[in-house]
């Protein structure tokens, strides 16, 4: 039987829906996560979103970081998660604002020309159980316990 090995750093993608996009202050909000079943090598993973599940400190703290890619360095980090919160609708959102500097304004800009669509959130998995396993031997994971640690465009 497939794991998931609590401490694994992962990653997940969803689409970004400008609706929200504030130009004068450079700032959007964006959807960043889900409970929407994910095909991992592993096999299925769910991110649970019940209260208590999701470590929100990080994320929330007004400092994480907005990346152009998931390597977490002052080179690829484009903007800052301004705020975190998981609505009603069991989704993770963030209000994120761009930066200024000339790396920053080429991601903005291509997030304004809908180049850029897609985000992703890289998270640690703390714990997750095993929910199922289908006549294929596909198994299924329930993530009870994870913590997102930046957004990547």
């Amino acid at each position: 039987m497939k794991t998931i090995k609590p401490g694994s750093r992962v990653v997940r993608s969803v689409q970004l829906d400008r609706a929200t996009l504030n130009q004068d202050t450079r700032t959007i909000e964006l959807a960043f996560s889900s409970e929407e079943p994910y095909e991992r090598w592993f096999g299925i993973e769910i991110l649970s979103h019940e209260p208590g599940a999701i470590r929100m400190h990080r994320i929330a703290s007004g400092s994480a970081p907005l990346l152009r890619d998931h390597e977490n360095s002052i080179e690829s980090q484009v903007g800052v998660i301004e705020s975190a919160t998981v609505g009603a609708d069991r989704r993770g959102r963030a209000f994120v604002r761009f930066g200024k500097s000339e790396d920053d304004e080429a991601i903005y800009q291509k997030v304004l020309d809908k180049i850029i669509s897609n985000v992703s959130v890289g998270y640690i998995v703390h714990e997750a159980k095993l929910i199922s396993t289908d006549k294929k031997g596909v198994d299924t994971f329930l993530v009870t316990d994870w913590e997102p640690l930046e957004i990547s465009l």
